[in-house]
Formats: C-alpha cells, structure tokens, sequence
C-alpha cells in the first residue's frame, strides 16, 4: 500500500518502521558477519539505531504513538541474513544486498521529507539523517 504523502504522521511512521525493519537485519549480520563486514553493520546498526531513537522521540513530541516493532520485512531481513550465512558467507560480496536495502530507505526518507513540508524543525532532522545515510552508502560504494 503506497504511503500518503500528505500525512506526515503516516509518512514518519512508515520511516521508523522501515528503519526498525533494518536494524533487525543488522543485529544478525553483527553476529554472523565475517570480520571484514562486522565493522560495517555495526556502524550502519548503530546510526539506524540513533536515527529510530531521534524520529521516535519526534513522534511523541507530534502526539504520535510509535511502534517500534518493525514489521514483516524485519523478519524478512533477518532470514536473509541468517540465510546468506548458512548457504554463503556474510562478507564483501553481501554490499550490493546493503546497498539496495540502504537505497529503499533513502526513498523511505525522501516520502516523510515530502509530507514534512509544513515542519522546518522536523525537515532538518530529515535532511540530516538522510545525508548520513546517503555519506554511508557512498562510503560502501567507494570502498
């Protein structure tokens, strides 16, 4: 179901899920990652994490009522993960999978920035999460 871009409570809430929704992908790769990949998902882990805290820490202050449990594609992520794990390795060659995970994300933020037009303060934070996110993902692409 396409997100209403015009609300900005649904379009931050489908943001923290969709970020919840990594971090549960992150949490496997921490365990099972060989070591050149661990450093990666715990700094992506860790930036998710800060960025889930900030939005839903902004939703209350909106009188939201976030969840934080994710939703199916978090379960999704982690049997990828795990999956990739048992059948190939969790290392270098897991980037494009990231990288493409990372990239829906982007778009994810790119939606709540469209429905935060009305809300400098909460645009800013947007704009500054995803210009993190975005200096990740081109860190990953150039090695």
């Amino acid at each position: 179901m396409p997100i209403d871009t015009q609300d900005t409570t649904a379009a931050l809430s489908q943001l923290a899920t969709d970020i919840v929704d990594i971090i549960k992908g992150y949490k496997v790769m921490e365990e099972r990652a060989d070591g050149d990949l661990r450093p990666v998902a715990q700094r992506l882990h860790a930036l998710h994490e800060a960025h889930a805290a900030e939005l839903m820490t902004v939703m209350e202050r909106m009188g939201g009522h976030p969840e934080d449990n994710g939703s199916m594609m978090g379960a999704v992520n982690q049997a990828v993960a795990t999956g990739r794990d048992w059948f190939d390795m969790l290392d270098h060659s897991t980037l494009p999978w990231i990288l493409t995970g990372e990239q829906r994300l982007v778009h994810s933020y790119d939606n709540a920035l469209t429905a935060a037009q009305t809300h400098p303060e909460l645009q800013e934070i947007l704009l500054d999460q995803r210009a993190a996110l975005e200096a990740q993902i081109n860190a990953l692409r150039n090695g």
